[in-house]
């Protein structure tokens, strides 16, 4: 079943420019993916973008809550905040705030690809210890 929303359309328009654009059914909600990359949730005609330590204090020093696709789940979240309706309504704060979750997006990805790659160097250490 795909879902329809009218803000996911607004939005999807609007940040076409970062990049290839698409929507998806994620959570039970709309996800808004730039090059198969999460960048924003549509949740409850609510726009979710992703944070991380570059853009997370801009969204937290205005009371904007986190996104938790199981409202009843003890500790799972996303990092993803809700965007502050004036900025949803201001085409060009919201490209800006695009650009931002986007790096944001970038640079998660980038840290779990270290990790990745730090847990993987570990194993052939260890690997290398147990083989001698």
């Amino acid at each position: 079943m795909r879902i329809q929303s009218s803000l996911a359309s607004q939005i999807t328009g609007q940040l076409s420019f970062l990049g290839s654009i698409s929507n998806r059914s994620i959570f039970g909600v709309i996800g808004i993916f730039i090059d198969d990359r999460l960048l924003g949730i549509v949740a409850d005609d609510a726009l979710y973008l992703h944070t991380g330590p570059s853009n997370r204090d801009d969204y937290l020093s205005r009371g904007c809550r986190q996104f938790k696709p199981y409202p009843n789940a003890y500790d799972l979240t996303t990092d993803h905040h809700q965007v502050p309706e004036e900025i949803v309504n201001d085409p060009e704060q919201l490209k800006v705030w695009g650009e931002r979750a986007l790096r944001a997006a970038i640079e998660a990805a980038r840290i779990k690809q270290l990790a990745g790659i730090e847990r993987s160097r570990h194993a052939k250490q260890a690997k290398r210890k147990t083989d001698k």
